[in-house]
């Protein structure tokens, strides 16, 4: 699955390298080229961005940098955050940034051909404002070029403002769900929201900050040894799509039951002997991304991916600097909640030729 919106850690535990062209100078003169990602949230408590180089020397291959920390991260730079008043554009504050190791913080980057340690990310701490924009703005103290970038908010954490049918229904037992159909038009139809973005919102010529919207139904259980008596939880996450955010202010999604029915299955697969499922409550997630968040996403969905894609980085960046820097600084929203798997859906999962072999055989509510 997609995930939605490159969940930042996602991001954060890449490894950079440039793009692949045959057009290329032998002995091209070095160049300080910024790699930076940061998707902010208003809902997080902490925000990270990561700032690295690209790989460029003449004498050494991109493998071999790949494990030097060295030839990936800047000895001596100030990053800082600037927020911005979207309707006067006039500078309110400015936030320092400050350098961790991203395993401290519990996001460890996997063994690889890069470099895992250290692990370096630039952390702030400090409640998001959506009548905000937020600059980042990255200076090289030694030769003293500046990369930036701006980003809006998305308001995550007003219900009023980002609503979500299935998650704002009151008490966890009222948010049901039901899917209890093999027929190939019966459609959900409780899944839809909306955003409202601040009054007379302002960011280059947009009226709202959101472009895209996405949503995930994590399907939850339990594997139960009828021999041993151990019980064992999973989960499978199922990609419900992303579209474009183009109607007014909400947003409608009205799957097939059956592609819920095998999206389960699919989850789980057939049973192993001794073992018989009992379904929990689903998660149930929409995820909100900005414009500059859509176009990355198109972009690298163009170009594709592994041997066949045409490019190892993605072309489009919203990073401003006089060396071309590289990347994405910008924001998402999203909001989760508890979903309950009607008794009528539970009965048909039992029985259907779907789902049989899953050996689904109750609730753990």
């Amino acid at each position: 699955m997609k995930k939605l919106f490159f969940p930042l850690m996602a991001l954060l535990a890449v490894g950079i390298l440039p793009s692949c062209s045959e057009k290329f100078k032998v002995a091209a003169p070095y160049k300080n080229i910024s790699v930076v990602y940061g998707l902010l949230d208003q809902a997080d408590t902490a925000h990270y961005v990561r700032i690295q180089k690209a790989f460029l020397d003449d004498n050494k291959s991109a493998v071999t940098m790949a494990k030097e920390p060295d030839s990936n991260f800047y000895a001596n730079i100030t990053v800082v955050i600037k927020k911005i008043d979207m309707y006067n554009q006039q500078v309110l504050g400015t936030i320092p940034l400050t350098r961790v190791d991203l395993t401290n913080e519990g996001y460890p980057k996997p063994a690889g051909v890069f470099f895992n340690t250290p692990n370096y990310a630039y952390k702030f701490k400090e409640n998001l404002d959506s009548i905000m924009i937020y600059r980042l703005v990255i200076t090289n103290n030694i030769t003293g070029e500046k990369d930036s970038a701006e980003a809006p908010v998305i308001n995550d954490i007003s219900a009023a403002t980002f609503t979500a049918k299935l998650i704002d229904d009151t008490g966890v037992d009222s948010r049901q769900i039901n899917f209890a159909s093999s027929s190939q038009t019966s459609t959900v139809p409780n899944l839809y929201g909306s955003y409202t973005p601040p009054y007379n919102f302002k960011f280059e010529n947009y009226t709202s900050p959101v472009a895209i919207v996405q949503s995930v139904l994590t399907f939850n259980w339990v594997d139960s040894n009828t021999s041993t008596g151990v019980k064992v939880a999973h989960s499978y996450d199922y990609d419900l799509g992303t579209t474009p955010f183009t109607s007014g202010t909400t947003f409608l999604y009205k799957p097939k039951k059956v592609d819920l029915v095998n999206g389960i299955y699919g989850g789980m697969g057939p049973a192993p002997q001794y073992i018989v499922r009992l379904i929990d409550r689903c998660d149930l997630s929409f995820y909100l991304g900005t414009y500059d968040l859509s176009t990355y996403m198109q972009v690298q969905a163009l170009q594709g991916i592994g041997l066949t894609g045409n490019e190892i980085q993605a072309t489009f960046t919203n990073i401003k600097g006089v060396n071309k820097a590289m990347g994405l600084f910008t924001s998402r929203g999203h909001r989760t909640g508890k979903v309950t798997v009607d008794n009528s859906t539970i009965t048909f999962l039992k029985t259907s030729s779907i789902s049989v072999n899953a050996r689904i055989v109750g609730t753990v509510y």
